[in-house]
């Protein structure tokens, strides 16, 4: 797991690229309209924003609960089946991520914490 130093590292890297990027664009854009100004400012929060959710998601991903989850349609506990990667979508970006992958032999249910599966065993 990645100590807090070093995602404080990985942060203030992101956040540093982004304020020179703007700076950047300030100087290739001496009289900008608010809709430029705009626009600017949502593609770097959003940059940002992406990095944060991706340290935030690396971070969970290492995390396997014990023991494991209990299936949804039988109610027995699920057996842990090691990390598989998935491609996760969601409001700040899409994300190739690994992490831990449960199945259920009764039900032929599988889980990828936290939420439902995308992909068949």
């Amino acid at each position: 797991m990645e100590s807090k130093e070093a995602k404080r590292a990985r942060l203030l890297a992101k956040a540093a690229e982004a304020i020179d990027e703007y700076l950047e664009w300030e100087e290739q854009n001496p009289r900008p309209d608010l809709t430029q100004i705009e626009d600017i400012a949502l593609k770097l929060r959003k940059e940002f924003g992406q990095e944060i959710a991706q340290v935030a998601i690396e971070n969970q991903a290492e995390r396997t609960p014990a023991p494991g989850p209990r299936c949804a349609k039988c109610g027995a506990e699920m057996r842990y089946k090691g990390k598989k990667r998935t491609r996760v979508e969601s409001r700040t970006g899409n994300w190739d991520v690994e992490r831990g992958y449960y199945y259920c032999p009764k039900c032929k249910e599988r889980l990828f914490p936290p939420g439902p599966a995308t992909a068949s065993e």
